[in-house]
């Protein structure tokens, strides 16, 4: 499933050629899996048409995104010439944008993407004799302690753009090749052009997973009120936006820095919702009501930066008080970086540090091979969490012993619940 680092991506290739384009033609399939208006609606056929026509002739005015939802916000020129629609959607599980004649840089890592990362990089290596000029090391790497602890991670303080003369590598990693159009499993399509310009855009979803919604009228005029709205207002922060937002020109990386009214939380904050939940650490953090954008391959990338196992859980271990436990610390600390950095980067895996887990998980079904190891030499191995497979290092990321805090509370807890009850005489 995309998440907030794809999304991200797609919302900036759309930002850097779509904006201010007018939307000349509009081609929906009628799906009421992909358009939820449709369900059960016996004009299904004729409200299709109707959202067809408000969308032509309609120009994009920005685009936004809040974890792994995004949106183009629209000028009708219709009746109100300050009037704005949204398009809002969602990818589901394998849904995507598609630009004709732009190249994306995601590589989908499921059906062997990750061997043609590695084999690329280690042929870089080979050739240049020294590491890959995208893989990079993560600068804060040497104030790490010798064990990996990466308490010392912190956010950057704003996040908008990697250096500009980076944006012919991110956009050049793939050149433009001839490309099937429409391409398979495509939607909904639209042409958008200016008088001397034209892209063809489609939404492409083999499961029919996603959700595509327009939505109008005075209640979503802004961002901010729009992130009051269904489904936007059950989301909870987006921790790749920052408090403060750098106002610089847009390049590359995050195309929509704005957080719209909905702020990630505190150190304090974010401690005692931790601390409130009684579930395994990696479940909690792919509940999107607390970690709007966070899915598996980023929930797992968090955990281990922050030397977690995902089947910790942490209320269980660290006992309430005035002061932040140094793990709750450590765990907000790799939430703001991996989501922060991989937004800036917009997903691109060969900008990934080279100690990321990313790209060493996806091997787990690939029979009589031997269990992948980390940049760094340690081995990979996988476990089941609530019911998802989560991948992890063994040996940076065991289980926390009990402080001597925890077990007195849990032991006055168990003797509170085997306490005989008095009978009650009769």
């Amino acid at each position: 499933m995309p998440e907030v680092a794809e999304v991200a991506h797609v919302c900036a290739l759309m930002r850097r050629n779509l904006l201010g384009f007018r939307i000349s033609k509009v081609k929906m399939n009628n799906d009421p899996l992909l358009f939820p208006f449709l369900k059960n609606n016996p004009n299904a056929e004729q409200e299709l048409a109707d959202l067809q026509s408000k969308l032509t002739g309609s120009t994009v005015k920005s685009v936004g995104r809040h974890g792994k939802y995004f949106w183009l916000r629209l000028s009708l020129n219709k009746e109100s010439k300050d009037e704005t629609g949204v398009l809002l959607m969602h990818f589901g599980m394998t849904g995507m944008i598609k630009i004709r004649n732009v190249k994306s840089h995601l590589i989908f890592m499921e059906n062997g993407g990750d061997k043609k990362v590695l084999k690329r990089l280690e042929e870089e290596k080979k050739s240049t004799g020294a590491q890959s000029k995208y893989f990079k090391k993560e600068e804060n790497d040497e104030a790490k302690s010798s064990d990996g602890d990466s308490s010392l991670l912190e956010p950057s303080k704003n996040n908008t753009d990697i250096k500009s003369e980076d944006t012919k590598e991110i956009e050049g990693m793939n050149e433009p090749d001839e490309e099937e159009w429409p391409p398979r499993f495509v939607k909904f399509e639209m042409e958008l052009q200016t008088e001397n310009e034209r892209f063809d855009l489609a939404f492409v979803d083999p499961r029919r997973l996603g959700k595509v919604r327009f939505l109008s009228g005075p209640l979503v005029q802004s961002d901010n009120d729009l992130m009051k709205q269904d489904p936007l207002s059950a989301l909870g922060p987006d921790y790749s936006k920052p408090l403060e937002i750098s106002r610089t020109e847009f390049t590359t990386g995050d195309p929509d820095p704005d957080n719209h009214g909905k702020c990630r939380l505190s150190l304090e904050e974010f401690n005692k919702l931790i601390l409130s939940k009684k579930k395994p650490i990696k479940s909690l953090l792919l509940e999107q009501e607390f970690f709007a954008g966070v899915g598996n391959w980023v929930g797992d990338e968090i955990i281990y930066h922050a030397r977690i196992h995902p089947n910790e859980v942490l209320s269980s271990k660290i006992p309430k008080g005035d002061s932040v436990d140094s793990i709750i610390e450590r765990l907000y600390n790799s939430l703001l970086y991996v989501c922060e950095l991989s937004v800036r980067v917009e997903g691109d895996v060969s900008q990934f540090p080279s100690n990321w887990l990313m790209i060493y998980r996806w091997g787990k079904r690939r029979k009589n091979s031997p269990k992948p190891k980390t940049d760094e030499g340690y081995e990979v191995d996988h476990v089941t969490v609530g019911g998802r497979t989560s991948c992890f290092v063994p040996k940076l990321q065991k289980m926390i012993r009990k402080s001597a805090a925890s077990e007195i509370r849990d032991t006055k807890e168990l003797e509170t619940e085997e306490k005989p009850r008095k009978r009650r005489k009769v």
